[in-house]
This record gives structure tokens, sequence and C-alpha cells, in this order.
């Protein structure tokens, strides 16, 4: 009987679950970044916050963790022998990171420092240009260019992309639909106005097409540019 009280009452004594850091990555990348907590980790592992606290210092910790961890799983694109399709695969490849993963990114922002495997990435990236008769300078520029490209025009995408707050919709946006309107939506009359007739078409259009498409023609402009000063140097 008083077995069965035990059992009842809750986990069965002795030692705790054995966890590794991995496993709690893993199950960070599962509750997702947009309800990341210490708590809701532990739930989903099944085992105390104090066994979670043994590996984790706290939620930035955690945070580090479920990145480097995210990246670990990414299938980054195996060398083609062309310097300028292998660096537009590694930012289509960061790309579909960061849409794979809501709310990773804007985790990575508060973050104060960085994940190991970025660095690994980063630095990969820059000896394939190397190998590809870049100067370490003009290689290491531009894989920061094109990674910083990517992260910024995504998270623009998202700021874009997020519910309107009242103040910011235009009257008929505002009576159109004050409760789903998207930033995009809501600054679309204001943005045509700031930038005069002739371009209010042109921004109008931008705001309307999705950020994956800006990033297609941003990205190619860019590696355009770089090609034209590599060839040159």
């Amino acid at each position: 009987m008083a077995g069965q009280q035990w059992r009842v009452l809750g986990r069965p004594r002795g030692r705790p679950a054995s966890i590794t850091r991995a496993a709690i990555a893993d199950a960070a990348l599962a509750v997702g970044f947009e309800h990341l907590t210490m708590a809701a980790v532990a739930d989903r592992l099944e085992v105390s916050h104090s066994a979670l606290y043994r590996h984790v210092r706290n939620r930035h910790g955690l945070v580090m963790l479920a990145v480097d961890r995210a990246l670990q799983r990414v299938s980054w694109p195996s060398p083609t022998g062309s310097w300028r399709a292998d660096l537009e695969a590694q930012a289509r490849a960061l790309w579909g990171l960061l849409e794979g993963h809501p709310g990773l990114m804007r985790e990575f922002l508060k973050l104060r420092g960085f994940p190991r495997e970025i660095m690994l990435r980063f630095g990969s990236a820059v000896r394939q240009l190397v190998e590809h008769g870049f100067a370490p300078e003009e290689a290491f520029l531009a894989v920061d260019t094109v990674f910083d490209l990517t992260i910024d025009v995504f998270t623009r995408g998202e700021q874009l992309d997020a519910p309107a707050r009242d103040e910011q919709l235009d009257a008929p946006a505002r009576d159109k639909q004050p409760d789903a309107s998207s930033v995009r939506e809501a600054t679309a009359g204001a943005w045509a106005d700031a930038v005069g007739a002739e371009l209010a078409p042109l921004m109008r259009r931008a705001l309307a097409e999705p950020a994956a498409l800006w990033f297609e023609r941003k990205l190619a402009l860019v590696l355009d540019g770089i090609a034209a000063r590599h060839d040159r140097s």
C-alpha cells in the first residue's frame, strides 16, 4: 500500500533523471524561442528545475545553447567549386534557419555573446573564399556583408509582418481591418506620401512583396558587387 501511495504522489525516488546539454538544447528548440522558459524546458524533459539549473545557469545560457544547436542542425551546403554559388547557398541556408525557428533572431540580438557554432560557420565561409583566391580581408568583408544582409532583411521582414498598433494605422487601413493589419499595410500610405508621387508605386509594391523576394534581389546585387570588386583585385 505504501508503495502504491508513493507512486501516485509523484516521481520515484532515487537518482535524478540524467540529462545532457544536447538534450536540453533539443528540448529548447522543441519548445520554441517564442515560448522559451526554463520551466517549459524542464517540463519538456520531465526533470526538476534544479536538475536543469545544474547544466544551464539562466535563460540567457539556455538561448545560447538553443541557437548553437539550431546552427548545428542546419544542412550547410557542400562546396560546389564556385565561390558565388557557395556563398549564395550559405546565405539561403541561414535564411532557412531563421524561417524555421520563429523568434530566434529576436533572441539572438539580445545575447551578450556569440554561440560557438556561428563563429565556426563564419570562419569556414571566409576560408572557402580564400581558397578561391580572395585576400583574407576581402573574404572576411564579403562573408560578413552577406551574413549581415541576410539577418537584416529577415529581421526587417519580421518587423513589417508584425501586427500594427492603432497609432500606426492610416485611416483607410484602420477602417478596413483595424485588428489584423500588419505594419507593412499600416505604413504603406505614409511611406508613399514621404517618397513622393514618382516613387510611391515602387514603395507600395516593395511593401506588398514578401521579404524573401527582396532578400533574393538584394543578395544578387551584393554578390554582383563582390564579384566586380574581386575581378578588379
